[in-house]
């Protein structure tokens, strides 16, 4: 079984502890802020961090709302978010033009209502080309983090990580494989590791390189 998504379960490296102990400490009152902007590359991280405090905010009886930014974008999708107790809006650099406008009123309140808010981009507000500049203040009226992409040894040791929490034996020469024919970042990654978990069930083998061909043949064919 799939480890939950929990700040227990982001793998942290030099590149994101920062923003890490930053939103656990944010989501658990430990910080005075009330709103933070993520950013990084696709598959850092950052929708990780955004479940994990929409999961302890939600499991503390709380109203949450999560939010990537293509539903965003559906008309009222924002509104009344200003009475949930944490909103988190996901991929704002794909966000609609259109949506920018209605997402600067549904700051403002929620701001107004003591809301807490976090945000998560591949590029920082000043970069995101955004149609309504009132939009990139808006954005920044919080601390900015980079969540930065786990490599080398970090992404090798997340992986085993990943396996272990499933029970599953990953030799060096099946990491090997992986990261050779995969895009080297969680995000890409865990979906793999699920699919032979599964497989190593149903079957009830051992994941070796041979068993990772025949599982994923269809995936990398593809690629």
């Amino acid at each position: 079984m799939a480890p939950a998504t929990s700040f227990a379960t982001f793998h942290v490296c030099a590149g994101n502890a920062v923003a890490h102990r930053s939103v656990a400490a944010f989501i658990e009152g430990a910080s005075a802020e009330r709103q933070i902007f993520l950013w990084g590359e696709r598959g850092a991280g950052k929708s990780h961090l955004l479940s994990a405090a929409c999961q302890q905010i939600s499991a503390e009886g709380y109203r949450i709302a999560y939010l990537p930014a293509a539903l965003a974008a559906h008309p009222d999708a924002l509104s009344g978010l200003e009475q949930c107790e944490l909103v988190c809006i996901d991929d704002v650099h794909a966000l609609e033009p259109g949506a920018e406008f209605d997402l600067c009123r549904c700051i403002d309140r929620c701001r107004s209502a003591s809301t807490m808010l976090l945000f998560a981009a591949e590029q920082p507000p000043e970069n995101l080309r955004l149609a309504q500049p009132e939009l990139a203040t808006l954005l920044d009226l919080g601390p900015r983090y980079r969540v930065g992409a786990l490599e080398g040894d970090a992404l090798r040791d997340a992986l085993q990580c990943e396996a272990v929490g499933r029970a599953l034996a990953l030799g060096d020469d099946v990491i090997d494989y992986l990261l050779k024919h995969f895009p080297p970042n969680m995000a890409a990654l865990r979906p793999v590791i699920d699919r032979l978990d599964a497989a190593s069930l149903r079957e009830k083998r051992r994941v070796t390189v041979p068993f990772v061909k025949q599982t994923l043949a269809s995936i990398t064919a593809e690629r």
